[in-house]
C-alpha cells in the first residue's frame, strides 16, 4: 500500500512539524532574541515598534517550518516509519532542509 502525502496520520504530522519547528528555534536563535529584546519593556507599543524583528524571525522561522510538505513526502519516500531514531530524525531533516 503507498501512502499518499495527504494521508499522513495526523500523529505523524505533528511530530514532523515539532522537528522543523524545533530546527527553526534552534536556527533562528538569534533573530528570537532580537524579537524579545525589542519587546522588552514594552506593552502596547511592541506591536508596532517591533514589528521589524518580529518579521525577521516570522521570515526564518517560515524557512522550516514552510517546508512540512517536502518533509511528508520524503518521510513517505523512505517507508513512513512511525518510530524514528534521533540519528534517523536528523538525516531526514538536513535532506528536507538542504532540499532547496
Amino acid at each position: 500500500m503507498t501512502t499518499k502525502i495527504d494521508e499522513v496520520p495526523k500523529r505523524v504530522e505533528e511530530a514532523l512539524f515539532f522537528r522543523l519547528k524545533q530546527r527553526g528555534f534552534e536556527e533562528c536563535d538569534d533573530r528570537a532574541k532580537h524579537y524579545a529584546d525589542c519587546c522588552r519593556g514594552r506593552i502596547l507599543s511592541m506591536a508596532w515598534a517591533c514589528r521589524a524583528e518580529a518579521k525577521e524571525f516570522s521570515n526564518c522561522m517560515s524557512k522550516y517550518t514552510g517546508k512540512i510538505g517536502t518533509m511528508k513526502a520524503m518521510w513517505i519516500a523512505r517507508g513512513a516509519k512511525h518510530k524514528m531514531t534521533e540519528a534517523e530524525w536528523d538525516i531526514l531533516l538536513n535532506d528536507v532542509i538542504a532540499s532547496d
